[in-house]
Protein backbone atom coordinates (compact mmCIF):
# COMPACT_ATOMS: atom_id res chain seq x y z
CA UNK A 1 0.00 0.00 0.00
CA UNK A 2 2.83 2.26 0.64
CA UNK A 3 4.18 1.92 -2.75
CA UNK A 4 1.05 2.17 -4.24
CA UNK A 5 0.24 5.49 -2.26
CA UNK A 6 4.12 6.80 -3.31
CA UNK A 7 2.87 6.19 -6.57
CA UNK A 8 -0.11 8.15 -6.24
CA UNK A 9 1.66 10.77 -4.26
CA UNK A 10 4.44 11.38 -7.11
CA UNK A 11 1.81 11.53 -10.01
CA UNK A 12 0.09 14.17 -8.07
CA UNK A 13 2.89 15.87 -7.47
CA UNK A 14 3.85 15.52 -11.31
CA UNK A 15 0.60 16.90 -11.83
CA UNK A 16 0.96 19.63 -9.94
CA UNK A 17 3.96 21.33 -11.07
CA UNK A 18 3.74 20.47 -15.19
CA UNK A 19 -0.09 21.57 -15.05
CA UNK A 20 1.16 25.43 -14.21
CA UNK A 21 3.57 24.87 -17.12
CA UNK A 22 1.27 23.19 -19.56
CA UNK A 23 -1.11 26.03 -19.16
CA UNK A 24 1.48 28.91 -19.84
CA UNK A 25 2.62 26.94 -23.05
CA UNK A 26 -1.11 26.72 -24.42
CA UNK A 27 -1.27 30.54 -23.92
CA UNK A 28 1.47 31.36 -25.78
CA UNK A 29 0.81 29.23 -28.18
CA UNK A 30 -2.85 31.21 -28.43
CA UNK A 31 -1.68 34.58 -28.25
CA UNK A 32 0.62 33.54 -31.56
CA UNK A 33 -2.93 32.96 -33.63
CA UNK A 34 -4.69 36.21 -32.01
CA UNK A 35 -4.78 38.62 -35.11
CA UNK A 36 -2.81 41.38 -34.37
CA UNK A 37 -4.05 44.97 -33.05
CA UNK A 38 -3.38 48.13 -35.44
CA UNK A 39 -0.91 49.26 -32.69
CA UNK A 40 1.52 46.78 -34.05
CA UNK A 41 2.88 46.90 -37.22
CA UNK A 42 1.87 44.73 -40.12
CA UNK A 43 3.94 43.63 -42.70
CA UNK A 44 2.90 44.38 -46.31
CA UNK A 45 3.44 42.18 -48.93
CA UNK A 46 3.47 43.30 -52.92
CA UNK A 47 2.18 40.50 -55.45
CA UNK A 48 5.42 38.81 -57.18
CA UNK A 49 7.53 39.76 -53.89
CA UNK A 50 9.47 37.70 -51.19
CA UNK A 51 9.11 38.21 -47.84
CA UNK A 52 11.87 38.01 -46.38
CA UNK A 53 12.33 35.83 -43.27
CA UNK A 54 15.05 37.83 -40.93
CA UNK A 55 13.35 40.05 -37.95
CA UNK A 56 12.03 43.38 -38.53
CA UNK A 57 14.07 46.52 -38.02
CA UNK A 58 11.16 48.93 -37.37
CA UNK A 59 11.17 50.13 -32.69
CA UNK A 60 8.22 48.75 -31.28
CA UNK A 61 5.60 51.13 -30.32
CA UNK A 62 5.55 49.47 -26.93
CA UNK A 63 9.30 50.69 -25.98
CA UNK A 64 9.73 52.81 -23.28
CA UNK A 65 12.67 54.77 -25.35
CA UNK A 66 12.07 56.94 -28.57
CA UNK A 67 14.00 56.12 -31.35
CA UNK A 68 16.89 58.13 -32.07
CA UNK A 69 16.55 60.50 -34.91
CA UNK A 70 19.57 61.56 -37.38
CA UNK A 71 20.47 65.47 -35.84
CA UNK A 72 19.48 68.17 -38.68
CA UNK A 73 21.99 71.54 -38.89
CA UNK A 74 19.86 74.30 -39.60
CA UNK A 75 21.52 77.53 -40.59
CA UNK A 76 22.01 79.87 -38.27
CA UNK A 77 19.35 83.07 -38.93
CA UNK A 78 20.60 86.08 -40.67
CA UNK A 79 20.51 89.31 -38.67
CA UNK A 80 17.83 91.57 -40.12
CA UNK A 81 18.30 94.97 -39.70
CA UNK A 82 15.81 97.00 -37.05
CA UNK A 83 14.88 99.69 -38.92
CA UNK A 84 15.20 103.41 -36.57
CA UNK A 85 12.39 105.34 -35.79
CA UNK A 86 11.01 108.17 -37.47
CA UNK A 87 10.84 111.40 -36.30
CA UNK A 88 8.18 112.68 -34.58
CA UNK A 89 5.52 114.44 -37.22
CA UNK A 90 5.44 117.81 -34.93
CA UNK A 91 8.96 117.53 -33.85
CA UNK A 92 10.93 120.95 -34.27
CA UNK A 93 14.16 122.93 -33.72
CA UNK A 94 12.99 126.26 -32.50
CA UNK A 95 16.47 128.49 -32.78
CA UNK A 96 16.54 131.04 -29.85
CA UNK A 97 19.76 133.50 -30.40
CA UNK A 98 21.04 135.48 -31.34
CA UNK A 99 18.44 136.64 -33.96
CA UNK A 100 17.92 137.00 -37.16
CA UNK A 101 20.49 139.54 -39.03
CA UNK A 102 22.14 140.43 -35.75
CA UNK A 103 25.54 142.62 -35.49
CA UNK A 104 28.26 140.49 -33.78
CA UNK A 105 31.58 142.05 -32.60
CA UNK A 106 34.56 139.59 -35.05
CA UNK A 107 36.87 139.51 -31.70
CA UNK A 108 34.24 138.47 -28.90
CA UNK A 109 32.05 135.04 -28.16
CA UNK A 110 28.68 134.58 -28.34
CA UNK A 111 26.48 131.62 -27.56
CA UNK A 112 24.20 130.03 -29.82
CA UNK A 113 21.10 128.63 -28.34
CA UNK A 114 18.06 127.04 -29.65
CA UNK A 115 15.27 124.01 -28.53
CA UNK A 116 14.40 120.74 -29.79
CA UNK A 117 10.51 119.74 -29.00
CA UNK A 118 11.52 116.15 -28.77
CA UNK A 119 13.32 114.06 -26.64
CA UNK A 120 16.49 112.69 -28.29
CA UNK A 121 16.85 108.82 -28.94
CA UNK A 122 19.96 107.33 -28.29
CA UNK A 123 22.47 107.55 -31.38
CA UNK A 124 20.70 111.24 -32.30
CA UNK A 125 22.55 113.89 -32.00
CA UNK A 126 21.86 117.95 -32.75
CA UNK A 127 24.38 119.47 -34.90
CA UNK A 128 25.22 123.00 -34.89
CA UNK A 129 26.87 124.10 -37.77
CA UNK A 130 28.24 128.01 -38.79
CA UNK A 131 29.54 128.68 -42.68
CA UNK A 132 30.51 131.62 -43.42
CA UNK A 133 31.25 131.89 -47.63
CA UNK A 134 30.12 128.52 -47.51
CA UNK A 135 32.92 127.55 -45.24
CA UNK A 136 32.11 125.78 -42.73
CA UNK A 137 33.77 127.69 -39.70
CA UNK A 138 32.30 126.22 -36.48
CA UNK A 139 30.43 123.04 -35.71
CA UNK A 140 29.32 121.01 -32.57
CA UNK A 141 27.30 118.36 -31.84
CA UNK A 142 25.18 117.78 -28.88
CA UNK A 143 23.48 114.33 -27.94
CA UNK A 144 21.03 115.77 -24.42
CA UNK A 145 20.22 119.37 -23.33
CA UNK A 146 23.00 121.39 -21.51
CA UNK A 147 20.93 124.49 -21.08
CA UNK A 148 18.02 123.15 -18.93
CA UNK A 149 15.55 121.37 -21.46
CA UNK A 150 17.61 123.74 -24.37
CA UNK A 151 20.62 123.29 -25.97
CA UNK A 152 23.63 126.16 -26.60
CA UNK A 153 26.80 126.33 -27.92
CA UNK A 154 29.24 128.63 -27.43
CA UNK A 155 31.34 130.19 -30.16
CA UNK A 156 34.94 132.44 -29.72
CA UNK A 157 35.54 134.30 -33.23
CA UNK A 158 38.86 135.56 -33.14
CA UNK A 159 40.72 132.48 -34.77
CA UNK A 160 37.85 131.53 -37.29
CA UNK A 161 36.12 134.10 -38.94
CA UNK A 162 36.60 137.07 -41.08
CA UNK A 163 34.61 140.63 -40.92
CA UNK A 164 31.57 139.60 -42.89
CA UNK A 165 27.86 137.67 -42.95
CA UNK A 166 27.86 133.98 -41.93
CA UNK A 167 24.80 131.48 -41.04
CA UNK A 168 24.35 129.40 -38.47
CA UNK A 169 21.91 126.37 -38.59
CA UNK A 170 21.01 122.78 -36.65
CA UNK A 171 20.26 119.88 -37.61
CA UNK A 172 19.33 116.89 -36.35
CA UNK A 173 20.58 113.78 -37.58
CA UNK A 174 22.02 110.09 -36.25
CA UNK A 175 25.62 110.10 -34.87
CA UNK A 176 26.89 107.66 -37.22
CA UNK A 177 25.38 109.09 -40.41
CA UNK A 178 25.28 112.32 -41.96
CA UNK A 179 22.02 112.58 -43.49
CA UNK A 180 19.83 114.88 -41.72
CA UNK A 181 16.89 114.31 -40.20
CA UNK A 182 14.76 117.02 -39.18
CA UNK A 183 16.60 120.70 -40.28
CA UNK A 184 15.89 124.28 -38.56
CA UNK A 185 15.55 127.50 -40.57
CA UNK A 186 19.28 129.51 -41.63
CA UNK A 187 19.75 132.67 -39.42
CA UNK A 188 22.26 135.27 -40.63
CA UNK A 189 24.76 137.34 -38.28
CA UNK A 190 26.50 140.00 -39.35
CA UNK A 191 30.28 139.62 -38.09
CA UNK A 192 32.00 143.61 -37.36
CA UNK A 193 35.68 144.24 -37.52
CA UNK A 194 36.84 146.35 -34.62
Amino acid sequence: MTSNGNRKINRKRLLYSVTPLVVMLLIIIGLNFLPRTASEPQPTVMAGTAVSSQPSTIPSTTSTRPPILPATILPSPTPTITPRPNVAPEAAITLSGPPNESSLPLNGRITFYWQYSELLLPGQALVFTLRQDDTVIATSSLNQPNFGDGYQVLVAFEDIAEAGTAVWQVRLQWEDESSSLLTSDNRTITLLSE
